[in-house]
């Protein structure tokens, strides 16, 4: 997958991350850690902690590339319980980086790993987000997913509470 697209600050490639992608998506997904607003993870990684993760993903985690610069990334991974009835269903996740934030990125991002997950025999995907975080929530909505409910006291992150809001798209297929 190679997907070149126009951007708001001009070309942006659509590509399947590649182990030498890990020095930028451990800085990218370490600054979600940061921020407090993505992931119930506290301890950053190191490169060579993803090289390996990144060459078994197999296409199921992409980045978006301006200038030969990764600037986000979205991947793809099977459903709580890998039962086969769950088989059609994954989980989300969708990181940009900071200073590339705002600029269309994370819809390439999400339409892009949709498209992929559809091509993969995947008919609905799932994603968990921080009720706080009120712009990935948004642009959650602008793409499509559906709101399903609210998993209250879902997690501890930095010792209080956060709740998550449970959202799906289904692919057609």
């Amino acid at each position: 997958m190679q997907e070149p697209r126009e951007g708001r600050d001009g070309p942006l490639t659509l590509r399947a991350a590649r182990p030498d992608d890990a020095a930028a998506v451990a800085e990218i997904y370490n600054q979600g850690i940061e921020d407090r607003q993505a992931t119930f993870q506290t301890r950053l990684h190191a490169p060579g902690e993803l090289e390996s993760k990144l060459a078994e993903r197999d296409g199921r985690l992409i980045v978006a590339e301006r200038d030969a610069d990764v600037v986000g990334w979205a991947g793809f991974a099977g459903y709580d319980d890998p039962a086969e009835y769950y088989a059609g269903v994954a989980e989300v996740a969708l990181y940009v980086r900071r200073d590339a934030r705002g600029r269309g990125i994370g819809r390439a991002l999400l339409e892009a790993i949709a498209a992929e997950a559809a091509r993969r025999g995947r008919y609905k995907l799932t994603a968990k987000i921080f009720t706080s975080n009120e712009t990935s929530i948004a642009l959650f909505r602008r793409c499509g997913w559906r709101d399903v409910g609210v998993h209250r006291r879902h997690g501890r992150l930095d010792g209080e509470w956060k709740d998550v809001l449970v959202m799906e798209l289904l692919l057609d297929g």
